[in-house]
């Protein structure tokens, strides 16, 4: 017979995961993790009506065997301790623009909230002000790494030293590193940034970066600029600043085919071609057209004819790194250890107790046949060591992040 015994084990993972919140708990005060809860003992009794015979169809007496001991010593229920299940964590690299151009007089300010009543401010400021803003709803649930592009040491020099990367991640990815990114970054109100848009720089350290990393995580790149990427390797100037580097579109499929998928996003680009003048942009180039490039070359092109997110103004800015975020963030749980085969999970709860639209699926190892078109959950191989949540159970956990799993056992 079955006779389902359940544990619950939940998990308070993606704390405060929904980013630009009114309610947003500026990071939280809870690490990811969990709980695993031990099995209560069942009990061995004694029955004068134990199970039909199978022959006559009439009650035989005798024991009626539901607790821990058998002949052989103790059921397989009293031996597993659920251990503690653990969210996926996406790692991501913001390659982020430091250009001239972010705060310049000509190009640099824009109208960052749409309205005509409040003055003009720096893209620089509002980039600097949309980052602060997903460490503070995000830090706990993606590992951020940073690249600036140029380096800080670059200089506004018509020649190669304004066109300097570092070697390294301006910050390597880690936990939590939001404060120190943001430390490490100008600050948003810097007028002293400078440089080209050596792009295809950026990417390249970014791309090492992950290659690095020892795990098998989910892995990302997004990238933020506001103009075509210049700064080719080998060449000298006017070229440096006149040609655009096709370098940029190559590192970006090569960062696709090892797995690490690139997000584009623009500031306030324009959909027309530059014009042919020693000016320090690409001559005859449509910088719309290369981000749309790389949105497709980097496996993450919208639908739709703009296949990059463009923002217009810092509402958009953070929409776009809000919409992207929460794309990269993981709704495959790992339960520590694979299910026993006497046991099977019988109910998922995302959402907690108190949570009006919480999401509950019950039955025993009731798992969802096509996890893109249907709510639920589903084992992420036979092993039985993780699950995935699916359409309206994804997007909860996402904005909840919670998630209660409840297994049963079989006896007899």
């Amino acid at each position: 017979m079955q006779r389902p015994l359940f544990v619950t084990v939940a998990s308070v993972a993606l704390l405060s995961a929904c980013p630009g919140g009114d309610d947003d708990t500026a990071g939280g005060n809870s690490t990811p993790g969990t709980t695993g809860v031990e099995l209560p003992p069942l009990t061995t009794t004694t029955s004068t009506t134990g199970p039909e015979d199978p022959t006559t169809g009439a009650p035989t007496t005798g024991p009626d065997v539901t607790g821990t001991t058998t002949e052989d010593g103790p059921l397989v229920c009293d031996e597993f301790v659920p251990m503690e299940i653990e969210p996926v964590i996406p790692r991501v690299v913001l390659v982020l623009d430091k250009s001239g151009s972010m705060i310049s007089e000509e190009s640099g300010f824009w109208d960052h909230d749409a309205d005509p009543n409040t003055p003009d401010i720096t893209r620089w400021m509002s980039l600097h002000s949309v980052v602060e803003s997903i460490f503070a709803s995000l830090d706990n649930v993606i590992n951020f790494g940073a690249v600036l592009f140029p380096s800080l040491t670059a200089t506004g020099s018509y020649g190669p030293a304004a066109c300097t990367v570092d070697a390294q991640p301006l910050v390597p990815i880690g936990p939590q590193s939001g404060a120190a990114i943001l430390a490490a970054l100008p600050p948003a109100d810097t007028t002293m940034i400078a440089g080209g848009t050596p792009a295809a720089a950026g990417i390249k350290v970014a791309l090492d970066e992950l290659a690095g990393l020892q795990d098998d995580e989910p892995k990302f790149i997004i990238l933020v600029t506001d103009g075509a990427a210049n700064c080719k390797a080998g060449t000298v100037t006017p070229a440096l600043f006149n040609d655009y580097d096709d370098n940029l579109p190559a590192v970006v499929a090569e960062a696709q085919a090892m797995g690490f998928p690139t997000y584009v996003i623009g500031i306030d680009i324009e959909d027309v071609f530059s014009p042919t003048m020693v000016d320090g942009n690409p001559d005859n180039t449509n910088t719309y057209e290369k981000l749309n490039e790389l949105a497709e070359l980097g496996g993450t092109a919208r639908p739709g004819e703009e296949k990059f997110y463009n923002a217009l103004n810092q509402t958009e800015l953070q929409a776009a790194l809000n919409a992207i975020t929460q794309q990269v963030v993981s709704c495959e749980i790992k339960l520590g250890e694979p299910v026993p085969d006497s046991f099977f999970i019988q109910q998922v709860e995302v959402g907690s107790d108190s949570d009006a639209d919480q999401q509950v699926y019950e039955g025993q190892d009731t798992q969802v046949a096509n996890c893109d078109e249907e709510a639920g959950w589903k084992y992420t191989s036979p092993d039985r060591d993780a699950i995935i949540l699916c359409g309206d159970a994804c997007e909860h956990y996402k904005q909840t992040g919670i998630v209660q799993i409840e297994y049963g056992c079989v006896i007899g």
